[in-house]
């Protein structure tokens, strides 16, 4: 492909060269530039791509891509290389790996979801729902890129625009009719989904969060990048009680639907009842509005209710069936997010990757709303991080816990016990009682082999994580690995 083929739909300027060059490949990162390619400058909160010109001249790129004419351009010879100028890195970044992976999103619906809290849930239910419903189905989210149930890792919760393009290519080739996708703020505000025509576009809620340093100045440039969903959107789907619905929707002039439940709206929940019994820790609800059927959720808590209406919206606007959706929200587990692990009749246990102080109270608040015998909280706090959020924990836990067990989480290059005196400082502003048991593996090994009747445990803060970082290293660590065997071994001791 030319240069001015991956160009085309950008305004640009050639400085020096000429665009009628072949280019095998578009790079963004310095370290990955290589031999007949076009570096993309980005300028990035931490480094910025421009600074490293040199080092692309010496790999032999073909083009370099700028924003800005950086003093370097006056120590490199640039002999063989084309400079193209042009507004915006990021966007230009986008449609050159749109045109690069042949427009892929053009060959899928694609369902974009944005939100403080519930785009993972809510991306889990919709997926679960169209795939009942017979569509192979992809996903990108904070828990990996998904094709049917083929994962493959990612980084950021919405990658680079280079990546976004390269993982849509891969799923159109592999006969993905939908794909579904988590959209940060931080992804729209770096145009990583820049050019994306969303089929559907999802807003479940907002609230203080992603303001300060490296992402967003205030709360009000926060929703302002949340709402620019929107202007990339087919259809809107709104959460009718949050507070920022309508601001939320100013400006944009697409049809929008609504879901909730404190008003009769286009899609809400006349009732929602909790439900508990063996092995299922969920809801029981009546559906009303443009569609009406009774369900289950098979995921605790009223916020689960709100994804599964953000999920019946957008699936009926997909139109998927009654009995897809029935039976997708009823069976529906998403890995380490309010998960049910089975563990057996005399108590239950579950895996949530509640990892701060309002993750954690507003967890332990639902949980003691279904009536256990006890709340059980096994939790540790990361190294390297502020000793207010390990106090912070530590009092929520002693407040609303039964009894917690202090242990490890992602205690890097820090000692892990001047973590846990953290957590302790915080834990005795409350009655709450509690243990410490440095390992995590014994910590779970206790709470299980001494688990009474009725206990609600929670391993909080790892959620779907499947590794520990201790000293420095990532250490492979899966508390659903681990609850199994000690489970297993529990159980097989008894016999």
């Amino acid at each position: 492909m030319t240069l001015k083929e991956l160009l085309q739909g950008i305004s640009y300027v050639v400085i020096k060269g000429r665009d009628e060059i072949p280019i095998s490949d578009i790079v963004y990162d310095s370290r990955k530039t290589k031999q007949n390619c076009a570096f993309v400058c980005i300028s990035g909160t931490i480094t910025d791509g421009h600074r490293f010109l040199k080092e692309a001249e010496q790999k032999g790129v073909s083009a370099i891509v700028l924003e800005h004419l950086p003093v370097q351009l006056m120590d490199i010879l640039l002999e063989h290389m084309t400079v193209i100028l042009v507004e915006d890195s990021r966007q230009a970044l986008a449609c050159m790996s749109s045109n690069y992976f042949l427009h892929p999103d053009k060959e899928m619906d694609i369902i974009g979801i944005t939100g403080t809290k519930g785009k993972t849930t809510t991306a889990h239910m919709i997926k679960a729902i169209l795939e009942l419903d017979g569509h192979r189905t992809g996903m990108i989210g904070t828990m990996g890129s998904f094709i049917g149930k083929k994962k493959i890792p990612i980084v950021h919760t919405t990658p680079p625009a280079y990546e976004v393009y390269r993982l849509l290519r891969q799923m159109a080739d592999e006969g993905c009719r939908y794909v579904v996708m988590e959209v940060s703020s931080q992804g729209l505000k770096m145009s990583r989904v820049w050019g994306i025509q969303f089929a559907v576009g999802i807003f479940t809620n907002i609230s203080l969060d992603h303001i300060g340093a490296g992402e967003h100045r205030n709360f009000e440039e926060y929703l302002y990048w949340k709402s620019q969903l929107f202007s990339q959107s087919k259809i809107g789907i709104i959460n009718n009680d949050d507070e920022s619905c309508e601001a939320v929707k100013k400006g944009h002039s697409i049809p929008f639907l609504h879901f909730g439940m404190k008003w009769k709206t286009d899609f809400y929940f006349s009732s929602a009842e909790q439900e508990k019994r063996e092995g299922f820790l969920g809801l029981r609800c009546k559906l009303e509005g443009r569609r009406s059927f009774s369900c289950e959720i098979g995921m605790p808590g009223l916020f689960n209710a709100y994804n599964a209406l953000a999920a019946i919206a957008a699936a009926s606007c997909l139109n998927c069936s009654q009995l897809a959706m029935e039976c997708a929200l009823a069976s529906i587990r998403v890995k380490g997010r309010t998960e049910l692990i089975p563990c057996g009749s005399k108590y239950h246990l579950m895996i949530d990757y509640a990892h701060n102080a309002v993750s954690l109270e507003s967890l332990l608040k639902m949980l003691r709303s279904y009536e256990p015998q006890r709340i059980v909280c096994i939790f540790g706090c990361g190294g390297n991080r502020s000793p207010y959020r390990r106090y912070a924990m530590g009092k929520i836990s002693g407040m609303y816990a039964d009894f917690s067990i202090l242990t490890e989480d992602n205690s890097r290059e820090e000692p892990l016990m001047e973590i846990i005196k953290d957590i302790i400082e915080g834990m005795h502003q409350t009655n709450g009682q509690y243990i410490v048991i440095p390992s995590r593996e014994d910590a779970i090994y206790y709470s299980i082999k001494y688990a009474l009747p009725g206990d609600m445990i929670v391993l909080a803060g790892k959620g779907h994580e499947d590794y520990m970082e201790q000293n420095g290293q990532r250490v492979h660590f899966s508390e659903h690995e681990i609850v199994r065997r000690i489970v297993r071994e529990i159980n097989q001791s008894v016999l």
